[in-house]
């Protein structure tokens, strides 16, 4: 009851005791109702835990510990007891003082515990990173089980080995083990018989009982039988096969067992829940490891080490193997040649071919015969057990970009020309990573050494993976070009397909892959990438002569131009692509050019222009009968006649739009009709309307999946609760779609959406809060070079500073908006005189104000702007002054 009292009193469940324990709410359970007592080495932590003695917590034992001797040494075997005081645990027998193995007949004194010579030493520096998983596994080897099983898995050089050999070296866990350690290294071809007899030796098998043993049957059972009731570890280290783990499997009721293992079948038919998959290190802790082997390189060049922790995937053998390496380079202190080192280790070869030299008594496992490591060697191990077909698949799978990217099953299938055996195989290696469902994932490590080996071979077998994922990359991003969920998904794949294309010099599948894939990195506003791509589809369009691909690559970059608010530059693309659609007379695309060059005529604010081009888009989208462009088509005049205050001409072009996207089933375009129908009713103050068009096209964005328009209408739903100064549900609104557009990684929106919660937070009064939110906004805004979105976001931020009677900032802001804005920015100018003819009045200087808004109104009468009429009441209540 104390025990329970003590966890009462903090608010503390069972399951937080046993985490800070580093045991299972099974055994605080079985304490407290006192079904057992814990064994010494968790009353020292409890008592610890609480801050109380073993008697204020009811735990004293019922009579005297034995105690404990110190080290000695006999016969060339290092033995020693398990420490002072530590004493029987739970599952202790009653045993008298010379009843076995625990005694002895002439005194009654523990026998030695066995300390296998055998175990590596620890290693010059402290592991890194892995105190979570250490306290893990003693909790589970001191849980007081009857055999408490523990295994460790992982990829070739992830450190199972390290922490075994911590755990054969803790003081904690020699002192639970007061019986001793036993170790054997297995590897690939490891001598069972020669183990199993060094076993015998250290246990103290008779000679004579020894020579009877012929078979593992018999060693196992004599092993088991000279253990008896000694509460042991046995580590059993780099198991390749589950028979040979199996026959080290020899220690009593009391004992545990630590199988450490490249191959994740092995370690969960040993321990079953007891597995562990041992992950890579972290990049800080990774940075960590490094510092602590060669501190002068890490802090001369710490960005270029970085690096290369990353190029490694926080790998602890290749973290080990480049540190040792700087540091022997470093010992000079010459900037040069630690330099030099750095760049060397840039290249993946040189990394793979890093060589360390082991002694005889500190060879690895699996590398027998061997005295020099290498991540190389390490993998080639695992690589030479490999079946014909799944090392191909192997090297054909390092053409997928590597970890942190993944693939899909269906990917790896088609590029690997392989079966799902030999995907099974390679997993089942540790060479491969299972990533959940049907997709996988290869490190970076792993990769390189693949890649090497497929560059490797004769020219025509080392091109044929990089084509096949050539034609993967581009079948699926044509199959699902409108299903952004999905290209998301296999993004990395698509590009590497782009990429092997581009090297192979595949110019035709280039342009094709190119401008089927721009539209989805333009919805995820990854300008930069899609306008690399461009370029150089451009480059082989121009070269094949493919007039097709031609204007397709100009439609697309004039698209990023327009997002960017580069209206000259995306007017130029899109006449340039017109000319030579006309030409050839590609009614579809002169259709889509001539609604981006309404939209473009649209955002300097020419509207006769933008009706023009966009009648002549609706004339033909109608006459081919493409249904898909006359949606768009009608989307942009219904938002370009709602922008002019002509709601009822836009509700028309809008509906029509609707009723053609149900009909054609276009889900996408329905989200986006719908979208401008809300945007519209807003617009008109019918916020009922308008939140049911939003809320209808957010659920069917929902079914979709998709999160671009999903962000966009709650944005839209925000702004309805802004428009009605319900300020606490608009900022509900716009940060849930902050939260989305920041996960599908879109600067554009992230934005807008900034900038609106920054409007919030002025309306509502946290003047602080709006101001870092539009700093953070414009920032972006300013990094992606989107006009539009540092007009809106000056504008609003002046508008505070304004507010705040900083007159200084905010002039600095509207000055910024004139100076920054194109031709095409007219609006945006004549919203910035408004801005300046504020500051001015405020200050005093009305003459200069009400020149300022009277330019600033005749610019936005003459667009039919709707803001014209806003500030001409501000312009009235000046002459009234």
């Amino acid at each position: 009851m104390r025990l329970v009292e003590a966890r009462m009193s903090r608010g503390w469940s069972q399951q937080e005791v046993a985490e800070r324990l580093g045991t299972t709410h099974v055994n605080v359970s079985r304490w407290e109702r006192g079904v057992t007592k814990p064994n010494p080495y968790f009353r020292r932590k409890l008592c610890r835990l609480f801050g109380l003695t073993e008697e204020e917590l009811d735990l004293a034992p019922a009579g005297p510990e034995i105690p404990g001797r110190g080290a000695q040494v006999g016969d060339g075997v290092a033995v020693e007891t398990g420490g002072g005081g530590t004493g029987r645990g739970e599952q202790d027998l009653q045993r008298g003082p010379d009843s076995g193995p625990l005694g002895d007949a002439a005194g009654g004194r523990p026998a030695e515990a066995v300390i296998d010579p055998m175990i590596p030493l620890p290693p010059p520096v402290r592991l890194v990173g892995r105190d979570a998983e250490l306290r893990r596994i003693k909790g589970r080897l001191f849980a007081g089980e009857a055999v408490a099983l523990s295994a460790l898995n992982g990829l070739p050089g992830v450190g199972k080995t390290s922490l075994a050999v911590a755990l054969a070296h803790d003081p904690e866990v020699r002192a639970y083990f007061k019986d001793g350690i036993l170790w054997a290294a297995l590897g690939p071809r490891p001598n069972m018989t020669g183990l199993l007899s060094r076993w015998g030796a250290l246990l103290g098998l008779p000679a004579t009982e020894v020579a009877g043993l012929t078979s593992l049957e018999a060693w196992a059972r004599a092993l088991r039988t000279a253990i008896g009731p000694r509460r042991m570890l046995l580590v059993i280290d780099d198991a390749w096969r589950i028979e040979e783990a199996l026959a080290l499997k020899v220690g009593g009721a009391q004992c545990a067992h630590l199988l450490t293992t490249r191959f994740a079948h092995v370690a969960t038919e040993f321990a079953v829940e007891g597995a562990a998959a041992i992950a890579e290190l972290g990049e800080e802790d990774s940075l960590q490891l490094l510092r602590l082997l060669a501190p002068t390189a890490v802090d001369l060049e710490p960005e270029r080490v970085r690096a290369l922790v990353r190029a490694v995937g926080g790998l602890p053998l290749a973290l080990t193997l480049i540190g040792n390496y700087l540091r022997k380079e470093s010992y000079t202190g010459q900037v040069r040649r630690i330099r030099t080192a750095l760049q060397r280790l840039s290249d993946a070869r040189v990394r793979l071919g890093l060589t360390e030299l082991r002694g005889p008594v500190e060879v690895h496992s699996s590398l027998q015969g061997e005295p020099a490591l290498s991540l190389q060697s390490v993998i080639a191990v695992s690589d030479e057990q490999l079946s014909a077909a799944a090392r191909a698949a192997l090297y054909a799978l390092s053409v997928f970009p590597p970890k942190p990217a993944s693939f899909s099953e269906e990917a790896a299938l088609a590029v690997a020309a392989c079966s799902t055996d030999e995907l099974d195989a390679l997993v089942d290696a540790g060479l491969l990573e299972s990533n959940g469902g049907d997709r996988y994932l290869l490190h970076q490590v792993i990769a390189d050494y693949a890649r090497a080996r497929l560059e490797a071979q004769e020219e025509a077998r080392a091109q044929a993976p990089f084509g096949r994922l050539v034609e993967y990359a581009i079948a699926y991003a044509e199959k699902h070009r409108t299903d952004y969920e999905l290209l998301d998904r296999e993004s990395a794949v698509i590009v590497a397909g782009l990429e092997a294309a581009y090297m192979l010099g595949r110019q035709e599948e280039l342009v094709r892959g190119v401008v089927t894939f721009a539209p989805f990195l333009l919805v995820r506003a990854l300008y930069g990438v899609a306008e690399q791509w461009l370029q150089r589809a451009q480059t082989a369009a121009q070269a094949l002569g493919d007039q097709r691909g031609l204007t397709g690559v100009l439609l697309y970059r004039g698209q990023i131009a327009l997002r960017q608010g580069d209206y000259t530059s995306a007017e130029s693309y899109y006449q340039e692509g017109l000319q030579l659609a006309r030409a050839q007379g590609d009614q579809e695309r002169i259709c889509a050019l001539l609604a981006d060059l309404g939209m473009v005529s649209w955002k300097r604010g020419e509207y006769g222009h933008a009706e023009s081009y966009l009648q002549e888009g609706l004339w033909l989208a109608r006459s081919i009968g493409n249904r898909e462009q006359l949606c768009e088509v009608l989307a942009t005049l219904g938002a370009l006649a709602a922008r002019q205050g002509n709601y009822v001409r836009a509700d028309t072009y809008l509906q029509e739009g609707l009723l053609l996207a149900q009909a054609i089933g276009d889900r996408e375009r329905i989200c986006t009709l719908l979208l401008n129908l809300g945007a519209s009713a807003s617009e008109q103050g019918m916020f009922i309307s308008a939140k049911k068009y939003f809320e209808q096209g957010l659920s069917i964005a929902k079914d979709i999946g998709h999160r671009s328009l999903m962000s966009a209408l709650l944005n839209n739903l925000g702004d309805i609760c802004l428009g009605q100064e319900d300020y606490n549900e608009a900022e509900h609104f716009f940060i849930e779609a902050l939260q989305l557009a920041r996960q599908i990684e879109h600067p554009e929106y992230i934005s807008a959406f900034l900038l609106n919660i920054g409007l919030v937070a002025r309306k509502r009064g946290d003047y602080q809060r709006a101001e870092l939110a539009f700093k953070e906004g414009l920032n972006i805004a300013r990094n992606l070079g989107i006009s539009y979105l540092l007009y809106e976001g000056l504008y609003e931020y002046g508008n505070l500073c304004l507010f705040l009677r900083r007159f200084d900032d905010a002039r600095n802001a509207f000055v910024e908006i004139i100076s920054i804005a194109p031709r095409g920015g007219i609006d945006a100018i004549a919203l910035a005189k408004y801005g300046l003819a504020r500051v001015e009045a405020s200050e005093g200087h009305l003459e200069i104000a009400r020149q300022l808004a009277n330019e600033s109104v005749a610019i936005l009468k003459a667009l039919g702007h709707r803001s014209a009429k806003e500030v001409l009441e501000w312009l009235k209540s000046l002459k009234s002054i």
